[in-house]
């Protein structure tokens, strides 16, 4: 049976450093975003599981400017499950690109809507390809570069190649549909 991933994401993170739920979300929108589909409605209820399990603790902190704050801290025992998954094997990867989905029954469509379709597509990835860039020069300017950042960097790596790669598609794409013409829609 293929475990929630959602707990080893919010281990892994607290194995860096102790974080509250906002701090999480946070890192989860600016830092992971692009590599894994986590909504906010499934952190705290993993949070609350994860500390029920004992692989977690919260801890109350009090400040003299602003609300309490609840900071979760990984357990010895949630080091322990996060090890333990780390060395299975991954799962296959999934993809899901409705774009090709779109792209396999294009004769139904026009060149215009076509063409839309992986221009849109084109410029997601340019986007993506460009952070992964900021993310590569954030590497770079970092004082120290710590075991964390080297893994990092790994999986950077792999970001800008797949977004680079799908870029390139879009333009060969694109160039191969204008060259076709008008689909005969069949009916």
């Amino acid at each position: 049976m293929k475990e929630n991933t959602t707990k080893f994401v919010l281990l892994g993170l607290l194995s860096r450093r102790p974080l509250t739920g906002y701090d999480i979300k946070k890192t989860v929108k600016t830092r992971l975003d692009y590599i894994w589909d986590l909504s906010n409605g499934q952190i705290y209820p993993t949070l609350k599981l994860l500390e029920k399990n004992g692989l977690i603790t919260k801890k109350i902190e009090t400040r003299e400017s602003g609300p309490t704050r609840k900071v979760c801290s990984i357990t010895n025992r949630g080091i322990g499950k996060l090890k333990e998954w780390l060395s299975k094997s991954a799962h296959p990867e999934i993809n899901r690109y409705e774009i090709l989905l779109k792209i396999i029954f294009g004769e139904q469509a026009n060149i215009d809507t076509n063409s839309k379709h992986i221009q849109d597509f084109k410029t997601r990835n340019t986007k993506l390809f460009e952070t992964m860039n900021q993310f590569e020069n954030n590497l770079d300017a970092l004082p120290e570069q710590t075991e964390e950042a080297f893994y990092v960097r790994l999986a950077v790596l792999l970001g800008k190649s797949i977004s680079k790669a799908s870029v390139e598609w879009a333009d060969t794409a694109l160039t191969m549909l204008q060259k076709h013409g008008e689909p005969k829609i069949r009916r």
